[in-house]
């Protein structure tokens, strides 16, 4: 009977004014036409400081806020037949209670007696702080960046890898602007070198990666920088800082050179000529082919030193250990000990064994011209001793050393100490 149905649907009305009474979310239905409330639930009308019954039947323009009213003539310009749902992305304040934020989405609803709008607001209060303070903290983030002397950079890796964030300082140390870097990886990755090329693959698809490490960046100007990157994992990608160790890796790289080389030749130092020798005897015992080491001391060279000054004595030197290393090949050493002694090591000699102290004597004989166009010459006292008796490293220096001096004393210029 008519009069049951409308029972039944004036009593479902209730239930679902009811249900919507619970609901946090803000509900409220008005008219196009003159955007009359015909319907609020409890959250809307709390946050106007009422209840329904004294909101229902008030147009929408004495209800809302500047805010709230600009998403409402938005979302109706909007809203219709062909386009009957709408989600407003913006936040609007609420009117009557300060500090709060509403997201609201709308649909149109077709009628016999006219459209109505349907409402929902959601309180986003909480996310919109929280918003707030992350862009704070990015502004933050960004104007320390921005004035940092060190590279700051930011890598996303979604919708798809790239550079989220490059402080203006990577124009300074390395002549790229960052606009030549775009948003893309493309540029970064093509002015790394491979080591680095591929470090940044394997971060990007999220293997573990170092704290700290170097990275060999080409410059603008086609010179390479050694940038030492910190780094740490985000959410959403990568964030690090470069600075440049350029001056201070190529420093780190001369003083160990200093380390390992006489500083006036060039050549290797004891030092060196240890840690090479001791490489010369493994492939020496591996191969069975013999090992010479060779003791050269120049007999004249107090003369040179006393008669024409230090500077020429050292430009004595370093022609002797320019002649010394082009009797050598390969992974034959040329070591100066000190002084005006040195030692040359030739490997697999073979049956050329007996022509290795030849060649050095020979290199040494020509004259020597000094800085001031002087002449003079400067004989050498050699000693020799090789793997054949299976020495090892301190026995073969012993052995040269003895075979030198008893050649020096012999004034023959060279003498052979074998233990073979």
């Amino acid at each position: 009977m008519p009069e049951e149905r409308e029972s039944v649907a004036a009593a479902s009305d209730r239930e679902l004014a009811q249900t919507l009474d619970l609901l946090s979310e803000r509900v409220a239905r008005y008219r196009v036409d003159d955007l009359v409330l015909v319907y609020c639930n409890r959250a809307w009308a709390a946050e106007h400081l009422a209840e329904p019954d004294e909101l229902i039947g008030l147009p929408m323009t004495d209800l809302l806020g500047p805010s709230e009213l600009e998403g409402l003539h938005s979302q109706l310009a909007r809203l219709g037949p062909s386009t009957p749902f709408l989600h407003d992305p913006t936040p609007r304040s609420a009117p009557r209670m300060v500090g709060r934020w509403v997201e609201w989405a709308d649909r149109y609803l077709p009628g016999p007696t006219g459209a109505h709008i349907l409402a929902v607001g959601r309180d986003v209060t909480e996310r919109r702080v929280a918003e707030e303070r992350l862009a704070q903290s990015e502004a933050r983030f960004r104007d320390l960046a921005d004035r940092s002397a060190d590279i700051v950079w930011r890598v996303s890796v979604h919708p798809h890898p790239h550079l989220s964030y490059l402080s203006p300082s990577v124009e300074r140390l390395t002549g790229w602007t960052p606009a030549a870097f775009g948003d893309r990886m493309d540029h970064l990755l093509e002015i790394l070198d491979p080591q680095a090329r591929e470090m940044a693959l394997q971060a990007l698809a999220g293997r573990p990666l170092a704290d700290r490490f170097d990275a060999r960046v080409r410059r603008a100007d086609g010179s390479w920088a050694v940038l030492e990157m910190q780094v740490v994992r985000l959410p959403d990608g990568l964030q690090g800082v470069a600075r440049d160790v350029t001056e201070m890796r190529q420093l780190q790289e001369d003083l160990a050179e200093l380390a390992l080389r006489d500083p006036l030749t060039g050549l290797a130092n004891r030092r060196l000529l240890d840690i090479l020798l001791a490489a010369a005897l493994t492939r020496a015992a591996r191969t069975s082919e013999p090992l010479v080491v060779t003791y050269v001391d120049l007999d004249d060279f107090k003369g040179v030193n006393d008669g024409y000054g230090h500077a020429a004595g050292d430009a004595v030197l370093i022609e002797v250990a320019r002649r010394l290393e082009g009797t050598v090949r390969g992974a034959d050493i040329v070591a100066r000990l000190g002084g005006d002694e040195f030692i040359v090591v030739h490997e697999a000699v073979g049956d050329g064994l007996a022509a290795v102290g030849e060649r050095i004597r020979t290199a040494l004989a020509p004259p020597y011209t000094l800085p001031s166009g002087d002449v003079v010459t400067c004989t050498a006292s050699l000693g020799e001793s090789d793997t054949r008796g299976h020495l090892d490293a301190p026995s073969l220096f012993a052995a040269a050393d003895a075979a030198m001096y008893a050649a020096k004393r012999a004034r023959t210029g060279r003498e052979r100490h074998t233990d073979g």
